[in-house]
């Protein structure tokens, strides 16, 4: 299980300051209109709250060159997205004001509310990383209803 002071993402890439969050951090950015509260709208399995992936984005300063965004877990897994659906995205990060629980796919999980593929909710959010091209990722292609943010 990984400590709230610890690093748990690292983006990186086309950004004008790579860095990496720890947990304090990420929900220091869950405020206001980068807050997304009532997780379970985009995954029924995620109950929560989370943080706009644009928050974390435009904290490192996007290059203007990345198109697409790789969202990578703790192992193989990982997503390429178009950067329109990575700036709708949303990291779950919280359940009861803690850390996301691992059984859930925390402590990070991506939840993308743009797509048609509910395999894009990236269980163990590790790395991101900004790029100008799209790359082959390891996503399962089935098809499923859209979710909306209301």
């Amino acid at each position: 299980m990984t400590e709230k002071g610890s690093e748990l993402l690292v983006v990186d890439g086309l950004c004008a300051a790579p860095r990496g969050f720890d947990w304090g951090a990420i929900d220091a950015l869950a405020v206001g209109g980068e807050l997304v509260e009532g997780t379970e709208r985009l995954s029924p399995k995620v109950r929560g709250e989370g943080v706009r992936l644009s928050a974390l984005l435009a904290a490192v300063g996007i290059d203007a060159r990345a198109t697409h965004v790789i969202v990578a877990d703790d192992g193989d897994y990982r997503a390429c997205l178009a950067r329109a659906d990575a700036e709708a995205a949303v990291v779950a990060h919280r359940q009861d004001g803690a850390p996301l629980p691992y059984g859930l796919g925390g402590p990070l999980r991506l939840l993308v509310p743009t797509s048609d593929n509910a395999c894009l909710s990236v269980k163990r959010v590790s790395r991101v990383t900004l790029t100008d091209r799209p790359e082959v990722d390891t996503v399962p292609r089935p098809v499923t209803t859209l979710r909306t943010l209301g």
